[in-house]
């Protein structure tokens, strides 16, 4: 090829190389970083999950129908901080639509696994078991457990080993971490009853089926302001093999991408106030948020 020929070649190859970046080439796409270094799209907001959601503009919560954490109230909307909290935060990702899904507590993991929905809002407890199964945001909540008893607590109950002592019999949520606290501060089997629905333990409890109920301690003082007969012991944090127990919860995941653009959104949602608004108006106090913003997943999934 003589070489006026060539300068001809070489300057068509870099005109049609001109052309195709201009045109922005084929499919390339500007990227940014978001928390945890997953890369997501600048112009449509997200890829994987998280671009299909943003897409279709609505997102399924698993909750399980738990005052005042995640539940539908009686005209069938679905609230709770934790639900409210998702929806901000969503917002803020591009998708306005929140459909809730109801499960039993113990089948929030599996129904995540399962494909039943995109992510947990039930206010779930972050703990090293459930982190080894799925993703968790950084909390948005802390709070100490309680006991619901009997009016006057004739039982004398305070925490578990008190239970213990008394020979008490405590209701217990199957798959929550009363459950874990219940067993591994030695109350014997035939001391715990185990529900799978929240409203089933008061009820039992107001039957006289059993003498306490575990929970966290909003969950306790909001049914025993509810209920005649029954009242909330102080709130208190379970020791375990001399270690204290902090109950903070968060939002459950499996995509890691979808995950991080939450967490990073939700740190933001916290430094502005609008997490501390949204879960005090549930009855947390000020500083359970403030200690829940002070932390993150890693902290309490590997204590």
């Amino acid at each position: 090829m003589r070489p006026t020929n060539r300068f001809r070649m070489v300057w068509l190859v870099a005109l049609v190389a001109l052309v195709i970046t201009a045109c922005g080439g084929d499919g390339a796409e500007e990227t940014t970083t978001t928390a945890g270094g997953t890369d997501t799209t600048a112009a449509s907001g997200g890829d994987g999950l998280l671009g299909e959601l943003q897409e279709s503009g609505t997102v399924r919560i698993g909750i399980a129908n738990e005052v005042p954490y995640g539940y539908e109230d009686e005209a069938g909307n679905v609230t709770g901080e934790a639900p409210e909290v998702a929806k901000a935060v969503l917002a803020n990702l591009g998708i306005e639509n929140v459909e809730a899904v109801v499960v039993e507590f113990g089948t929030l993991i599996p129904g995540l696994q399962a494909g039943q929905f995109d992510m947990i809002a039930a206010g779930m407890f972050i703990t090293p078991e459930r982190a080894e199964q799925i993703i968790f945001s950084d909390p948005d909540y802390c709070i100490s457990n309680a006991f619901a008893v009997e009016e006057g607590n004739p039982m004398d109950i305070s925490d578990f080993q008190s239970i213990i002592d008394s020979g008490a019999t405590v209701a217990v949520l199957s798959g929550a971490v009363d459950e874990g606290y219940a067993v591994d501060s030695g109350v014997p089997e035939d001391q715990i009853e185990r529900f799978s629905d929240v409203n089933a333990q008061y009820d039992a409890l107001a039957a006289g089926r059993v003498d306490a109920v575990s929970g966290t301690a909003l969950t306790v003082n909001t049914q025993a302001e509810a209920r005649d007969g029954i009242e909330a012991t102080p709130g208190f944090f379970p020791v375990i093999d001399g270690v204290e127990q902090v109950g903070c919860g968060g939002f459950g995941f499996l995509d890691q991408g979808f995950r991080d653009a939450f967490n990073a959104e939700l740190k933001e949602l916290q430094a502005d106030g609008t997490v501390m608004e949204i879960v005090t108006s549930f009855g947390f106090a000020a500083e359970d948020v403030e200690k829940a913003a002070a932390l993150t997943a890693e902290d309490l999934a590997n204590p």
